[in-house]
């Protein structure tokens, strides 16, 4: 019940970008098909996930960071730290699940998008918890104010660096394919996981040694 509260209080916050969010998680799988149609829409795909989990992540940082107080407050309340760090990770893979329900529907409107399997959604989860394993840390660690041009960067640097790792994904497939399905595709779940769990771990860590104003 608390982290739904917590989850609750983020999802409040992003409320006026859900439209912005909705709007790229539909448009930019499209648009990068027809800019880059040797990746079908899996670098569209791969793009709004980024895109829409940095750019509310982002947002919600900015509010705290704007408004330290309520940060104290929420401390001031049975509310652990902890709890609070853990809905910052749950609300980044609600929007990650909500990108891959628009992509889903989108590829059944656009056949040309390609099939959604679960095979890209493990790896988009794979990504994006590298992403988010790494830069939540540091946030906790250095500050919103230090870590603010990291999702400039990050949104920037990414139509670059999806499309050089992309170029591998024959040699990934061709490795997969000889595991089985199951063996695969959990061993990157639980690789995913695993990422979060240590990250996780080092946020709570440094949030707990926060001096809150």
């Amino acid at each position: 019940m608390m982290l739904f509260h917590l989850l609750k209080k983020d999802v409040l916050i992003v409320k006026k970008y859900v439209l912005i969010m909705l709007a790229a998680a539909v448009l930019i799988p499209p648009f990068m098909l027809w800019r880059a149609p040797q990746y079908t829409g899996v670098l569209g795909f791969m793009l709004s996930v980024i895109f829409c989990v940095f750019m509310l992540l982002q947002y919600v940082s900015l509010k705290e960071y704007q408004f330290p107080k309520a940060a104290t407050l929420l401390c001031a309340t049975p509310y652990p730290r902890k709890m609070i760090v853990l809905s910052k990770y749950i609300f980044c893979m609600v929007t990650y699940v909500a990108c891959c329900l628009i992509y889903g529907i989108e590829t059944l409107i656009i056949p040309e998008l390609g099939s959604c399997n679960i095979k890209l959604f493990v790896l988009m989860l794979f990504i994006t918890c590298i992403f988010i394993g790494v830069y939540l840390p540091v946030q906790y660690k250095l500050g919103y104010e230090k870590t603010k041009f990291a999702f400039a960067v990050v949104i920037m640097a990414s139509p670059f660096i999806l499309p050089q790792l992309m170029k591998m994904e024959n040699v990934n497939l061709d490795f997969l394919s000889l595991l089985s399905p199951l063996l695969a595709y959990g061993g990157i779940t639980l690789l995913s996981l695993g990422i979060l769990i240590v990250s996780i771990t080092l946020s709570i860590s440094f949030y707990s040694s926060v001096d809150l104003p």
